[in-house]
């Protein structure tokens, strides 16, 4: 996230260099106020629910449930010589495979394997001059390639081999070393088989171990070998922090070849059997609906934040991926909720109990059965919780803003004015946005009616301050606005973070709580827009529930405390960035000064040091920082944020001390869950009460990131780590409005 703190004064003994700021000696703003930064990769969600941070990774699943043609491919045909013995691959007695090391929501790797029989090519083979045999281009349909969860299946042929674009795999220009002078019918050999391998656009080398026997008028044989996912592209994969694999997989052809003179080849295999329908199973109608309408259906109905990862509108939805729905309910990765039980309650806990998760894995181990139509529509439910809220405002950006593939991580600023005329609490919010998939998130600012000003000088410039012809302003490093100065002339900050959003989030209304706004203060909305391969025109909007500032409502804050970032390439890495001060500039020139100045400002005020931060222990990096409660209140809502390379996260309440009190622990870092959790009973705090942040990485999270020193800075290629609580006045305490309006 991003925040700009204005010009505050800083005391010598409060004052931090390299753009960090004191907070106001009202201290209302505390970490928000010194700290004149935050940005993020998918940040986020101050008063909301779930986000799932998914618009810059590719689909769950494919967009649509697609037939799969199981048809053998087509390849080149070889002509045998009088030399020769010609053998063409009887695809309904053979397959290719390939087996990776998979974790599961954090459990044990296991072996995971998956096939097709869609596989075809010939070999002319010498038997009594083997060196001269010949082996045709070798082609795998990877389409048809199918393991035991129908998830997985989609997700690899969509996301990462492509295969709808690049259906086939060859394997070509082979030649066979290791064979004798001379082969004798029945008799095994073992052998390498060497060429050219392709898949989707990249083709490398590969060297196959083969055991082969001839007999028969029949060519049996294994071929074996291993490559990294990672250099042809399609790997490793990672499913949205549910499932990971290694890099290295081994692929495997299980070939039988017949003589096409004397046997018939088929063009056609049969596709994976259904799992079976067994009696008995739970009644979808009764037992298995009702749950997918409560906890399932408001995420995952079409257009809603989830129908990205999976769509559910049908119960033929639900039957057709039931093996799936079985593994993540029992894994618990579904529905999200990623904080253990460790700290404090927290309230509206989405995780499923005991009997309904066995429920579930019963019914999808018997085959997802139906006991409804196949197109019984699925909605949500009474029970299914749907925030709304009044729309008594709606703010929409002044003009589409159009940016550009030449800076991919764009931040830019607009002012959105409520038009407000007297004081008034925003009691509830919604983000509405336009062009969703390349909106990485949102944040909203409240700037202060004497700091508008500073805004005009703003607007339709770039990052160095130049006019662009666009709406906004370029904005990295906060808002821009200037100091706000109170009728007493007391300066204090310009802007404060007041709310975010990232893709999939309801709307947020508080109960007995607001945030107040004055006469004449305006909105700021920054956006960060994520460019993959295009761009298109935004014109996104904010709607406001509201209430008159003489409410006896509480005034909600929202805190932002910080921690530095230190994560060095692994070891043996030459990349140029791997070079920290190296890093720190290229930042500079991606995000302007705060790309190194937030990081040092960063380690200063933790009283931090890069060169102890950068050690790590089996590639884990970790970091904290303790901060202060600004003033006396209660706590009520709690999240915590960081990037793909996240592993844990925590915040302490009174930590090192016999009342230690842990508000939130994510044991195994999500990155597309970041959610914010309400406390089930305010927590009480006192002013200067300490509040500390631990975070961890791994790299092996995310190997397909570019190789570089990585710091706290603003790209989706960085890293963060921060939290947010937020923070009311205690109870019974008049709101500053509602003081202001007593005689």
């Amino acid at each position: 996230m991003t925040e700009s703190s204005g010009e505050t004064e800083a005391t010598p003994s409060d004052s931090v260099d390299d753009g960090l700021e004191t907070p106001p000696r009202s201290g209302i703003l505390g970490m928000v106020q010194r700290h004149k930064f935050f940005s993020g990769a998918a940040l986020l969600l101050i008063f909301v629910g779930v986000a799932a941070a998914w618009t810059q990774l590719r689909p769950l699943l494919a967009p649509e449930f697609r037939n799969i043609s199981y048809e053998v491919p087509d390849a080149p045909q070889l002509v045998a010589t009088t030399e020769e013995t010609l053998y063409r691959i009887d695809p309904s007695q053979s397959e290719a495979a390939y087996e990776v090391d998979e974790t599961f929501a954090g459990s044990k790797p296991t072996r995971t394997r998956g096939t097709t029989n869609g596989i075809a090519g010939d070999f002319a083979i010498n038997a009594t001059s083997p060196e001269n045999s010949r082996v045709g281009e070798i082609v795998v349909d990877l389409e048809q390639l199918h393991s035991d969860d129908s998830l997985r299946d989609t997700r690899l042929r969509s996301a990462y081999l492509e295969s709808y674009s690049f259906p086939l795999a060859t394997f070509s220009n082979a030649k066979l070393v290791g064979l004798p002078q001379k082969l004798n019918q029945g008799q095994q050999y073992e052998f390498e088989m060497q060429g050219d391998l392709r898949v989707k656009s990249t083709t490398l080398p590969a060297t196959w171990k083969v055991t082969a026997r001839q007999s028969d008028n029949k060519l049996t044989a294994t071929a074996t070998t291993t490559v990294a996912m990672s250099e042809y592209e399609i790997g490793p994969i990672s499913l949205a922090g549910m499932l990971r694999t290694g890099d290295e997989v081994t692929l495997t052809m299980n070939l039988v070849a017949v003589d096409p003179s004397t046997a018939s080849i088929t063009t056609q295999i049969t596709a994976p059997p259904s799992p079976e329908k067994v009696e008995n199973a739970p009644s979808f109608k009764t037992e298995v609906m009702p749950v997918l309408a409560t906890n399932c259906a408001s995420c995952h109905n079409t257009d809603a934040m989830g129908s990205h990862h999976w769509k559910l509108d049908t119960a033929q939805d639900a039957s057709t991926y039931a093996h799936a729905l079985g593994v993540v309910t029992t894994a618990r990765y579904m529905p999200p909720w990623p904080a253990s039980d460790k700290g404090v309650p927290l309230a509206h806990s989405k995780a499923l109990d005991e009997k309904t998760i066995a429920m579930l894995a019963e019914w999808a181990d018997a085959g997802g059965p139906l006991d409804v139509a196949e197109d019984t529509p699925i909605r949500p439910s009474a029970q299914a919780k749907v925030t709304k809220i009044r729309k008594d405002k709606s703010l929409e950006m002044p003009k589409p803003y159009t940016g550009s593939l030449a800076n991919r991580n764009d931040y830019r600023c607009f002012e959105i004015d409520p038009g407000l005329t007297e004081a008034t609490f925003i009691t509830g919010f919604e983000f509405i946005p336009d062009q969703i998939k390349q909106i990485h998130h949102a944040q909203v600012f409240q700037i202060a009616a004497s700091a508008r000003a500073s805004l005009q000088q703003l607007e339709g410039t770039n990052l160095a301050k130049v006019p662009d012809g666009q709406p906004g302003w370029s904005c990295y490093t906060g808002t821009g606005a200037g100091a706000a100065v109170s009728a007493s002339g007391e300066k204090s900050a310009g802007s404060k973070l007041i709310g975010g959003w990232a893709p999939g989030q309801d709307p947020a209304s508080f109960k007995g709580a607001g945030i107040l706004f004055q006469p004449g203060d305006t909105l700021v909305l920054q956006m960060h827009y994520h460019y993959a391969d295009s761009v298109t025109p935004d014109q996104s909007s904010f709607v406001m529930q509201t209430e008159p500032g003489t409410s006896s409502l509480r005034e909600i804050t929202v805190m932002n405390p910080l921690a530095p970032v230190e994560i060095p390439c692994p070891p043996g890495a030459t990349e140029p960035l791997c070079d920290r001060a190296a890093a720190l500039e290229d930042n500079v020139k991606l995000y302007g000064p705060s790309g190194k100045f937030i990081e040092q400002g960063l380690l200063r005020a933790c009283k931090k040091t890069a060169e102890e931060l950068a050690v790590g222990l089996n590639g884990t990096y970790s970091s904290s920082c303790d901060s202060a409660v600004p003033f006396d209140g209660q706590i009520i809502q709690v999240l915590g944020h960081m990037h793909t390379l996240g592993r844990s996260f925590r915040m302490t309440l009174w930590p090192d001390t016999p009342q230690e009190k842990v508000l939130l622990d994510i044991p195994d870092w999500n990155f597309d869950w970041q959610m914010l959790y309400e406390l089930q009973t305010p927590v009480d705090v006192a002013k200067g009460d300490k509040i500390r942040i631990e975070c961890s990485w791994n790299r092996d999270a995310d190997p397909l990131r570019a190789k570089r020193y990585i710091v706290f800075a603003e790209g989706t290629e960085d890293e963060m780590c921060f939290n947010t609580y937020s923070i009311i006045p205690p109870a019974l305490a008049p709101s500053p409005a509602a003081n202001a309006a007593k005689p």
